[in-house]
C-alpha cells in the first residue's frame, strides 16, 4: 500500500493526541512550577551552580509543593516543613527510593546513602552502621574520646603556629579526617598520617567523580552512555582512577581488619563492619559481602567529611565577620571555665549560647540543600498532589531554613532563634528546631547527625577558649546565597591568625 499524505496526517494526528491524552491524565501536571520548553522543560533555565537560589524563588513564587522538568523528566519539589513531614514520615516508605545514580554506583553498589530503600541490602547496612556508631568502643562515650583527642591536638598545631596565617579550610579538613579514621579504624592518627592523607584524597576523588554539576553528570541523564566510554573519554578515566584509589585503600583497610579481628576487642567501626560480614548479617538471604563493608566505609568518609567540613569553614568565616558574636560567645565560655582548661561534650549544657549557635549554623549553611534526592515507591500524594511512582522528589530544606515567615532576617547569623525566655536551648518541638531538616527526618535520617554536632561544637568551644581569630586580607563575601552550589553547598575559603588569648 502507498504511503500518501492522508497516511502521513493520520499519524501526525494520532501521536499528538496521544501526547495530549497523555499529558492530560498526568497528574503532576496540576501541580505549579515555572514553564518549560518542549522536551527540555526547565533544563536551560536553571543555573546548577545557584539552583538553590533559583528553587528558593520558585518556591516563594509558586508554593509548598512545585515542580520543574529537566530534560523531559519531572521533578517535585517539597517546600514546606508540613509537606517534607507528611512524605519523608506519615507516608512511611512511599518516597523512600533514590532516584538512578549510575556514577554513584559504579563506585559504590552497595551505598546506604544511594542504595534505593528497597534494596535487598538496604536494611542490613543500615542497621549495622548505625550498630557501629552507637556501639562502638564504650558507646558514644568513645565517639567523644576521639573527638576530644583530636580536638587537643588541633589546639597543640594552633599553638605552634604561633599566630602566622593558617588556611581553616585546611584545618578544618585536617580535624574531620582524623576523627574520621580513628572512628572507622580505632587507633590515635596525627594530621599528616598517611592514613588521613590518603581520605583526603579519597574523598576528593570521589567528590570531583561524582559531582552532579561537572561534565559527567552526563552518564547519570543518559546512563547507556556509560557503555561507550570514547565518548567521554576524560569523565571516564576519572571515574576508573578514582574507582582503583577507592578500592586500593578500602580493600588494604578491610583485609587488615579481618585478619587482626578479635570479637572481644572491637576497635572501630570497620570492627563492627567485620562481625556483620563474619555472621553475614542480613535477614534477607544475601550475604554481607565486602561490597557491604566497603559501601558503608565509603559512605562514612563521604557522607563524613564534606557536610562537617562545609559547617566548620562557616563558622570560622561567621566568627572573622561578626567580631561581637566572637566575644559573646568567649564571655559565655569566660564564664564558665578557667583559661587552662579542656572543653568536653559533658559541659555541653554549660554553654547554651554556644550550643544555639551551632543550630544557626546548620540552619544557615544548610550544606545539602536539597538532601539526597528522594524517589517515590509507587503511586502516592502529599499534601493533597496526586504524585506517580518512580518520581523524583527534592526536599528543599535549603527554603525552609530560610523561610522568613519561619526565621525572620534568615539571611543574619542569629543564635537567639535557639534560644528560649530564660537562655536555655529551645525543646524539640519549638518551631526553630521543628522546621531544621538538615539532617533529613524518618527512616533515611542521617545517622551520623550527633557526630557532625559534636564535631563542630567540641572544635569551636575549645578554640574560642584559647584564641582569638583575627582577619588575614580582604574577607570573602559570607551571604549564603553567593556561594556555588556542587556536590555540596560550601563556602569560600579563608585564611585567619589564631592569636592566643591573655
Amino acid at each position: 500500500m502507498e504511503f500518501t499524505s492522508s497516511h502521513l496526517a493520520v499519524l501526525v494526528i494520532s501521536v499528538l493526541s496521544y501526547v495530549l491524552y497523555k499529558r492530560w491524565k498526568d497528574p503532576l501536571r496540576k501541580i505549579p512550577g515555572p514553564k518549560g520548553l518542549p522536551l527540555l522543560g526547565n533544563t536551560f533555565s536553571i543555573k546548577p551552580e545557584q539552583m538553590h537560589v533559583q528553587l528558593y524563588d520558585i518556591a516563594k513564587k509558586y508554593g509548598a509543593v512545585t515542580k520543574i522538568s529537566l530534560f523531559n523528566t519531572p521533578i517535585v519539589i517539597l517546600n514546606s516543613t508540613e509537606a517534607c513531614l507528611e512524605a519523608l514520615i506519615k507516608k512511611g516508605t512511599d518516597f523512600q527510593g533514590r532516584p538512578p545514580l549510575p556514577r554513584m554506583w559504579i563506585f559504590n553498589p552497595k551505598s546506604l546513602a544511594a542504595a534505593p530503600f528497597e534494596h535487598p541490602d538496604y536494611s542490613s547496612l543500615h542497621r549495622v552502621a548505625v550498630t557501629g556508631l552507637k556501639s562502638y568502643g564504650s558507646g558514644v562515650a568513645e565517639l567523644e574520646r576521639i573527638m576530644e583527642t583530636t580536638v587537643a591536638e588541633t589546639i597543640d598545631l594552633l599553638q605552634g603556629k604561633d599566630g602566622q596565617p593558617v588556611d581553616t579550610h585546611e584545618l578544618s579538613n585536617g580535624y574531620i579526617g582524623c576523627v574520621m579514621a580513628s572512628i572507622l579504624f580505632g587507633e590515635r592518627y596525627s594530621y599528616d598520617d598517611p592514613i588521613c592523607k590518603s581520605i583526603h584524597e579519597m574523598n576528593d576523588r570521589l567528590i570531583q567523580a561524582i559531582d552532579p554539576y561537572s561534565s559527567g553528570a552526563i552518564l547519570d541523564i543518559f546512563p547507556f552512555l556509560i557503555n561507550f566510554p570514547f565518548l567521554f573519554k576524560y569523565v571516564h578515566e576519572n571515574i576508573a582512577k578514582s574507582q582503583d584509589m577507592l578500592n586500593g585503600f578500602i580493600m588494604a583497610r578491610i583485609n587488615e581488619a579481618k585478619a587482626s579481628f578479635e570479637t572481644d576487642q572491637k576497635r572501630g567501626c570497620l570492627d563492627y563492619f567485620v562481625e556483620a560480614h563474619r555472621n553475614g548479617v542480613n535477614g534477607t538471604g544475601h550475604k554481607f559481602d565486602d561490597d557491604c563493608i566497603k559501601g558503608l566505609v565509603i559512605d562514612f568518609i563521604a557522607g563524613g567529611m564534606e557536610t562537617s567540613l562545609s559547617s566548620i569553614s562557616q563558622t570560622f568565616l561567621d566568627l572573622l565577620h561578626d567580631q561581637q558574636l566572637q566575644k559573646r560567645l568567649q564571655a559565655e565560655l569566660d564564664s564558665q571555665f578557667e583559661p587552662t582548661q579542656t572543653i568536653t561534650m559533658k559541659d555541653k549544657n554549660k554553654l547554651p549560647l554556644l550550643s544555639a549557635y551551632v543550630l544557626e549554623n546548620l540552619r544557615y549553611m544548610n550544606a545539602t540543600p536539597f538532601l539526597i534526592p528522594h524517589f517515590t515507591l509507587k503511586d502516592t500524594e502529599v499534601a493533597g498532589y496526586q504524585i506517580p511512582a518512580n518520581t523524583r522528589v527534592l526536599i528543599n530544606a535549603y527554603y525552609i531554613a530560610h523561610n522568613p515567615d519561619i526565621y525572620p532576617e534568615p539571611f543574619e547569623i542569629k543564635p537567639e532563634r535557639f534560644l528560649d525566655e530564660d537562655g536555655k536551648v529551645v525543646e524539640a518541638g519549638h518551631p526553630s528546631k521543628h522546621n531544621l531538616l538538615t539532617f533529613g527526618a524518618g527512616r533515611r535520617i542521617c545517622p551520623g547527625e550527633l557526630l557532625a554536632k559534636s564535631r563542630i561544637f567540641l572544635l569551636l568551644a575549645n578554640i574560642l577558649h584559647k584564641f582569638d581569630l583575627q582577619p588575614v586580607g580582604e574577607l570573602p563575601d559570607r551571604d549564603v546565597r553567593k556561594y556555588k552550589l556542587g556536590i555540596l553547598l560550601s563556602p569560600p575559603h579563608v585564611t585567619a591568625r589564631f592569636v592566643r588569648r591573655q
